[in-house]
């Protein structure tokens, strides 16, 4: 048997004449075989330098798409139901069909770097890539951990620079203009919803019946919604503990939610036993819940157009209500509560344009407490 110093692995003949080396790689034992000893060193010297290069697999010959699968199964019980819906569309529509052939023990830089020039070249826009290459990184960390690869090559690729988000906030006439042309039931009660509550869309799309409170007017946000396919949704917790809540609402969103729930009944009685009786506030013409994905296309961009508005998103709604709240005096306190964020400071953070004058209103006070100084 020949030894070498640490790290730098054995060599020595076997029974039957073979010649063997062993070699240690992230704590297993990986060995190389040869006619003459000559070829088993030769073979051992480029095991150690893949090795020392970060470049070789400890599972040579696991697919990427078969390292898929057991991520995803993996993750399926520890995280969200919403979470693993994002992580399966993204691995199975973007990086499988890409990268699904090559092995973990070929997976290189240059195949993320490929992953993104190629999505980019097919007009997905950088949200897309950057969401794609965090899910990749991810998954090649835990791949990391269960010794299946010797480095995460994502993290050594830069996915590229997201433009500065802006938010689209409607001005006061704006919003007169919408609410006016907001024309079917469904129309008035999801942008009338959003505009008093601040409500994201997937916990609107999962207000059902009994988490409202008509007398009262209290809603309770108690889910959000995610969807796999049309009929295939699950209901899960909120984004964050801070946004299971309870919002007290006026009279002309209860006065919408009044005529909504007739027009449900209404829907009921024409669908008849093709009724589903899922409780949704917000449902199609046999009860099943609004998808978040055709929501602006359906109850929003033709709303916008009779407006003669530009087109937003159905967030810009959350947006534009956490906005106009501030301006109009609502304590950050008041705000962080209704819109269910993780904190006030986040809040002011995120929202500082809203607050007109602020900087004046503080350098004018601190003026009038230093005038006798000063």
């Amino acid at each position: 048997m020949s030894k070498r110093g640490n790290g730098e692995g054995t060599v020595f003949r076997r029974k039957d004449g073979r010649w063997a080396a062993e070699l240690t790689i992230a704590g297993k034992r990986v060995t190389v075989y040869g006619k003459t000893k000559r070829e088993t060193v030769s073979k051992l010297h480029k095991l150690r330098n893949e090795r020392d290069a970060g470049t070789l697999s400890t599972s040579p010959k696991m697919l990427l798409k078969e390292l898929v699968i057991r991520w995803l199964n993996y993750k399926r019980p520890r995280v969200k139901e919403t979470t693993y819906i994002t992580y399966e569309r993204y691995l199975r529509v973007h990086v499988t069909p890409r990268m699904g052939e090559v092995t973990l023990r070929n997976l290189g830089t240059e195949h993320v770097r490929s992953l993104h020039t190629t999505l980019l070249n097919n007009s997905k826009g950088p949200q897309t890539v950057v969401h794609a290459h965090r899910v990749l990184r991810a998954m090649l960390g835990d791949a990391q951990k269960w010794d299946l690869v010797v480095r995460n090559v994502a993290s050594l690729v830069k996915p590229p620079r997201l433009p500065e988000a802006r938010d689209n906030i409607l001005s006061e006439e704006e919003l007169r203009r919408l609410l006016d042309a907001a024309d079917g039931e469904n129309e008035k009660g999801l942008i009338g919803m959003a505009l008093s509550t601040a409500m994201r869309s997937g916990e609107i799309l999962a207000l059902r019946w009994e988490d409202i409170d008509l007398d009262k007017r209290i809603l309770t946000v108690n889910h959000t919604i995610s969807f796999k396919n049309a009929r295939h949704y699950s209901l899960g917790d909120p984004k964050t503990k801070s946004s299971r809540r309870s919002i007290k609402f006026g009279e002309g969103l209860h006065r919408r939610l009044v005529d909504l729930r007739s027009f449900n009944t209404a829907k009921a009685e024409t669908a008849g036993s093709l009724w589903q009786d899922l409780d949704f506030v917000f449902s199609d013409d046999f009860g099943w819940p609004l998808q978040p994905g055709n929501m602006p296309r359906k109850f929003l961009y033709p709303v916008l157009e009779r407006a003669g508005l530009k087109r937003v998103r159905f967030h810009d709604l959350r947006h534009t209500a956490i906005s106009h709240m501030l301006g109009n005096g609502v304590s950050p306190t008041d705000v962080t509560a209704i819109a269910g964020h993780s904190s006030v400071a986040f809040t002011l953070s995120r929202y500082a344009h809203a607050l007109p004058g602020a900087t004046e209103r503080a350098t004018g006070k601190m003026e009038e407490l230093m005038q006798d100084v000063f």
